[in-house]
């Protein structure tokens, strides 16, 4: 079994979902630039930029084609969308993304991560925890929405089994066996708990 891997990938969900190691893990394996958003919105001090910076900054990372992008923001999803061939959605549970981000701030508490921007060491910031708490209300809707809409190869991932699982059968364009396809392809089709709607996932 295997998962097809484009050559520009997007890689979305909460903070704690694994995004960043994720994408570069998809990098390191397919050649691919690994771009963290953290690092383009974030300057030194935890000073976020201009939002008008953004769609340029953006646009220049992801110009030449051979790309994982490991990051949310509205604002710039559409621009990321016009160019990405995968889509994968890490939709993990609540208390577990909580979980790791409180294990990530005890880790690495006082030091620049890998996927951080320069001069924004890691911290314990109430805000930020009670943001990463509400996530599944403020900010998954729009992420359901666009992955709905989103019209390349695309993935949702719910649990840590099924993370590791895909992980181990990603494979590039032109090599992936029939018997596994994009969600886009399948007509497979699970509610999503606590909402109405459906989204394509693997059977239950």
């Amino acid at each position: 079994m295997s998962a097809e891997i484009g050559r520009n990938v997007m890689v979305v969900g909460s903070p704690g979902s694994g995004k960043s190691t994720l994408a570069r893990v998809i990098g390191d394996r397919f050649a691919l630039r690994v771009i963290h958003f953290d690092q383009l919105y974030w300057l030194p001090g935890w000073r976020s930029r201009e939002n008008g910076t953004l769609p340029d900054l953006v646009t220049a990372a992801i110009r030449d084609d051979g790309w994982v992008f490991d990051g949310n923001n509205s604002r710039t999803m559409a621009l990321r969308a016009e160019k990405a061939d995968t889509l994968i959605w890490l939709d993990l549970p609540r208390g577990l993304c909580f979980r790791r981000v409180l294990m990530r701030i005890a880790r690495d508490h006082g030091r620049v991560r890998r996927d951080m921007a320069e001069g924004c060491p890691e911290r314990f910031d109430p805000a930020f925890l009670r943001w990463v708490w509400s996530f599944s209300r403020h900010s998954r809707p729009g992420l359901q929405t666009f992955y709905e809409h989103f019209p390349g190869r695309k993935y949702r991932l719910t649990a840590p089994r099924e993370v590791t699982t895909f992980r181990q059968s990603m494979t590039s364009p032109g090599h992936a066996p029939a018997e596994i396809r994009p969600e886009s392809e399948r007509g497979i089709a699970r509610p999503i708990p606590g909402d109405s709607s459906l989204a394509f996932g693997p059977p239950a």
